[in-house]
């Protein structure tokens, strides 16, 4: 339990809870091991249960009109996921599924809302922190709207170099909104012209100044 509540205090949401709220907070809820590409809900399913990441990662997606994969968020720390839907008492709006084998908390959301969402101190931690949320999913909807396909990688190896190395070049490319083989070609391109470069193994900003030239008017 001791090794719960540790994790549970590394959530920005959570980490003013008292010994009390914390074991309450566990007493609701229950962990569940997901295996790799599990999904965790679908488009449309009721958010009877919260979730929250503990460890692991996860993606948040939609299908384009072409029937392909959309990444809107990416989630490998510890992290409420898609917590919106519980607030609004919607359907999920996405489908989450599992990048790597995870556990997650899943917490009764009525007792959680009766007993949590009822304090203002923490109702106002809450919001801000799907306010949060949504300022990112604003940028990522303007990223694919606003940008070319240069544009968006640069950018993203700009903000996540080192994610960039992490992550696998086809989940990139779905969360860049672009093919697997566009993804290729503007790093081969970046490579030629100097802007980025191969140090021990791993591709690396070679130039600031011209990465950022790509994605700043």
């Amino acid at each position: 339990m001791n090794n719960i509540i540790e994790k549970l205090k590394k959530a920005t949401i959570f980490q003013n809870l008292d010994d009390k709220q914390l074991n309450y907070l566990i007493s609701i809820s229950y962990i569940k091991s997901y295996k790799k590409d599990n999904i965790i809900f679908y488009k449309g399913d009721t958010p009877n249960y919260m979730y929250l990441l503990l460890d692991g990662s996860i993606n948040i997606y939609k299908h384009n009109i072409r029937g392909n994969e959309v990444i809107l968020k990416s989630i490998n720390n510890i992290s409420l996921i898609a917590e919106l839907a519980n607030l609004e008492e919607v359907p999920y709006p996405s489908n989450c599924i599992t990048k790597e084998d995870s556990k997650i908390l899943v917490i009764d959301y009525k007792k959680f809302k009766d007993y949590f969402l009822s304090n203002p101190e923490f109702l106002f931690l809450f919001v801000k922190s799907l306010t949060q949320q949504l300022m990112k999913l604003e940028e990522i909807l303007s990223r694919h709207i606003a940008l070319n396909a240069n544009a968006k990688v640069a950018k993203y190896i700009y903000e996540n170099e080192e994610k960039f190395n992490k992550y696998s070049k086809v989940n990139i490319a779905k969360i860049l909104n672009i093919t697997p083989e566009t993804l290729s070609r503007i790093i081969k391109k970046f490579k030629n012209e100097g802007v980025l470069v191969v140090n021990n193994g791993k591709l690396t900003i070679n130039s600031f100044i011209k990465i950022r030239e790509y994605f700043i008017d």
